[in-house]
C-alpha cells in the first residue's frame, strides 16, 4: 500500500507514513512483519495471478446533467428582474463574470447527484443546496464535479468523480494549446482569466500529462504555505514561467478582483522564469 497526497504530491510507502506519524507503532508494525515472514529473502518462485474479465461501466447520458442540474446562467433569465435566485446571488458576490455562468450550475439537493455517479447514493447523506463546478475532458464528456457550499459550511467542497481514470482538471474543454496556458488552483479563480486550466487543488503534476508546452503556473498568494512554495519552486526548475506576486495581501485571484485589482496587469508584470524567478520567488517566500 502506498500513501499520496494530491494536495502535496507526497508520496510514501504506507511503513514511510506509519514511522512519520506514528514512530512506536511503526516499530510493532516492523516486527509483527518480521514475526509473520513477511519481511526478509523475496521467494525465487513468481506468484501466480489470476485474472477476471474486466467489466465497464455504462456511460452516463451527457443530457443528464442539464436534466438534473440548472445552469446559472438560465436561473439568471428566468428570474429576471423581479427575483434573484441563490446561485445567482452568489457568483454575483463573487464576482465571476456573467459570460462564463454558463459553465456553473445549481443543485438544490446533493443527494440527487448520485444520479450522474450511483457510487455516491450512500456517501452522501445531506440535502443541502449547493453550486456545482462540472469537469469535462476535451472532447466535452463529463467526468467529474465539484460541489461548492454557498454559505460556511467546514466541507466547503465535495469532490465527485465520474470517471476514476479522468484527471480533475477544470476547464479542458475550453481552452487552446496553441497559446500558452494559465493554470491556477481554484475553478472559480480561472474563471476570471483568459485560456485558463484549474489543478481543483495545488496538485500541479497532473497537468504535466496533458500536453501543454507553454504553462504559466499561477499558485495563491501565500508565502508561509509550504505546500505551495514547494510546488511553485518545483516549476521554477522545471524551467516553467510561474507568476511571484507582489508584496500584496489577497490570497487569490478572486481576492484581487474583489479588491478592484487589475489582475491581467499584475499576472503580466510579475510573470518569470529561470533565475529571475529564483530570485524572485526567494524574495517572495520573506513576504
Amino acid at each position: 500500500m502506498f500513501f499520496k497526497c494530491h494536495n502535496c504530491d507526497s508520496g510514501k510507502t504506507f511503513g514511510g507514513l506509519l514511522k512519520e506519524t506514528d514512530p512506536m507503532l511503526y516499530k510493532q508494525y516492523v516486527m509483527e512483519r518480521y514475526q509473520t515472514g513477511v519481511t526478509g529473502p523475496k521467494p525465487n518462485k513468481m506468484p501466480e495471478f489470476e485474472f477476471t474479465k474486466p467489466t465497464f461501466e455504462h456511460k452516463h447520458d451527457e443530457k443528464l446533467i442539464d436534466s438534473l442540474l440548472d445552469r446559472v446562467d438560465k436561473l439568471h433569465e428566468a428570474c429576471g428582474d423581479t427575483h434573484t435566485h441563490l446561485a445567482v446571488e452568489y457568483v454575483k458576490e463573487r464576482g465571476i463574470p456573467q459570460d462564463v455562468w454558463k459553465r456553473l450550475y445549481h443543485i438544490d439537493d446533493i443527494s440527487k447527484i448520485s444520479q450522474l455517479a450511483p457510487k455516491y447514493k450512500d456517501r452522501i447523506k445531506t440535502t443541502e443546496p449547493r453550486l456545482v463546478i462540472p469537469f469535462f475532458n476535451e472532447e466535452g464528456r463529463l467526468t467529474g464535479l465539484t460541489l461548492r457550499d454557498y454559505g460556511n459550511s467546514t466541507l466547503r467542497y465535495i469532490m465527485v468523480k465520474i470517471n476514476e481514470d479522468s484527471p480533475t482538471v477544470f476547464g479542458l474543454d475550453v481552452i487552446s494549446k496553441d497559446k500558452p496556458v494559465r493554470i491556477v488552483e481554484g475553478p472559480l479563480d480561472s474563471l476570471f482569466l483568459d485560456n485558463c486550466l484549474a489543478a481543483a487543488g495545488s496538485s500541479f503534476n497532473k497537468i504535466k500529462d496533458l500536453g501543454i508546452e507553454e504553462p504559466i503556473v499561477i499558485v495563491d498568494n501565500e508565502p508561509r504555505n509550504e505546500a505551495i512554495c514547494k510546488i511553485l519552486h518545483n516549476n521554477i526548475k522545471e524551467g516553467h514561467k510561474v507568476v511571484i506576486w507582489p508584496d500584496i495581501k489577497e490570497k487569490d485571484i478572486n481576492d484581487m478582483v474583489l479588491a478592484n485589482l487589475d489582475v491581467e496587469d499584475l499576472i503580466s508584470n510579475n510573470t518569470f522564469q529561470n533565475l529571475e524567478a529564483e530570485l524572485k520567488f526567494t524574495n517572495w517566500r520573506k513576504c
